[in-house]
């Protein structure tokens, strides 16, 4: 794999205790409240609340699934390790790359790229990636 064009950027986990595993996590690494960034469910409208964790130039996501629809978009996964992202350069070209080696879009953006204005995302099919739920992110800009 080229280091230039794909880059470990987070690996997401799922919890059903977002403050437990918060605290779990200030524990293990000596962290403070300064080093977690945080996002209620409120800044997502209830559908869940999210943690991010820098630790040495990777980044944690902590995901606490908070509605039913947010649940049944993601497949309504276990709590534990849920997905590996990498940092691309070009998502589309990325895509369509991969897609020309049997790899494809799949789970949440079976139907495309998702933009959210800051980044572009895609996640690939675990059926193609050996049961891994693999996510694609361009920083827009």
């Amino acid at each position: 794999m080229n280091d230039q064009k794909r880059k470990l950027r987070h690996v997401g986990y799922i919890t059903n205790d977002l403050d437990k595993s918060v605290n779990m996590f200030k524990k293990f690494f000596d962290l403070t409240d300064e080093d977690i960034r945080l996002m209620s469910a409120d800044d997502t409208g209830g559908a869940g609340a999210f943690a991010f964790v820098k630790i040495g130039g990777t980044e944690l996501e902590l995901i606490q699934p908070m509605s039913d629809f947010f649940r049944e978009m993601t497949g309504d996964p276990p709590p534990g390790i849920n997905h590996i992202a990498f940092q691309v350069k070009d998502v589309e070209a990325e895509v369509k790359a991969l897609e020309e080696k049997g790899i494809h879009l799949g789970h949440i953006t079976k139907d495309g790229i998702f933009d959210t204005g800051k980044t572009k995302i895609a996640y690939l099919d675990p059926n193609d990636t050996d049961g891994i739920l693999i996510e694609l992110v361009e920083d827009n800009g």
